[in-house]
């Protein structure tokens, strides 16, 4: 059955995002809620708004009012976007554009960094979920740390393997020699949000693998500097 929703927030890239998911799994839209089986929320909006199924938020925020919030951390968002924590990307972008002299803009010693396919991919399975709504708060994040380091010496790779492509630099060991993103582990100890009622909301909505986040951290990064070159 498909269901009908009322879809509210600014429509930013998360939005967007969220809105092109529902649409490609066969929600409709209405803009009278009365009509909607699902009122869904996005972003500061839901703080706002009364009677509401479903809130997705920025980590930082407060709780709405909501029968369900997914409270989402650490989100890799291609496009610029303001509000949801990922600003720190974009800096990185440009601070190695510019040639990654002296030290880069700091930010928390590592982050559970989560694709926004990813992110709507759950979202949107769970909201559409023929069984029984979830309820509570569901935090989404992704499974593994990464630290600052560890993305930042993946971005200046990419950039140069970009400007090598760009004008014609490259040499053998600049097209052999590429570390996997996974040969660098995280190994301090930072505190990850609790997936467990993530990944149990994704079994009963059909996923057999649970929460399990497809899209590589170099793909989303490849992503931001496409993005950044077109901004």
């Amino acid at each position: 059955m498909t269901k009908v929703v009322h879809l509210l927030g600014e429509q930013d890239a998360v939005y967007l995002a969220i809105a092109d998911r529902l649409e490609r799994a066969g929600a409709t839209f209405s803009k009278n809620i009365e009509d909607a089986d699902l009122i869904i929320a996005v972003g500061r909006t839901s703080l706002t708004t009364s009677e509401i199924d479903i809130a997705v938020i920025p980590a930082k925020e407060k709780n709405p009012n909501a029968k369900l919030i997914f409270r989402v951390h650490d989100i890799l968002v291609p496009q610029q976007v303001n509000g949801w924590g990922s600003k720190i990307l974009s800096d990185w972008v440009d601070w190695v554009k510019d040639g990654s002299e002296g030290n880069p803009p700091e930010d928390v010693e590592a982050r559970h960094w989560v694709h926004i396919r990813d992110a709507t991919d759950a979202i949107t399975q769970i909201s559409l979920s023929e069984a029984d709504i979830a309820v509570g708060v569901i935090d989404l994040a992704g499974r593994r740390a990464w630290s600052s380091d560890a993305v930042l010496d993946e971005m200046k790779l990419l950039w140069r393997r970009y400007t090598d492509s760009l004008y014609l630099t490259h040499t053998v060991e600049s097209l052999t020699n590429v570390p996997s993103p996974a040969s660098q582990q995280f190994e301090g100890k930072i505190s990850r949000p609790n997936l467990a009622p993530l990944h149990d909301a994704m079994l009963a909505a059909g996923r057999e693998e649970g929460w399990r986040p497809l899209t590589a951290m170099r793909v989303g990064l490849m992503e931001l500097f496409a993005h950044s070159q077109g901004e």
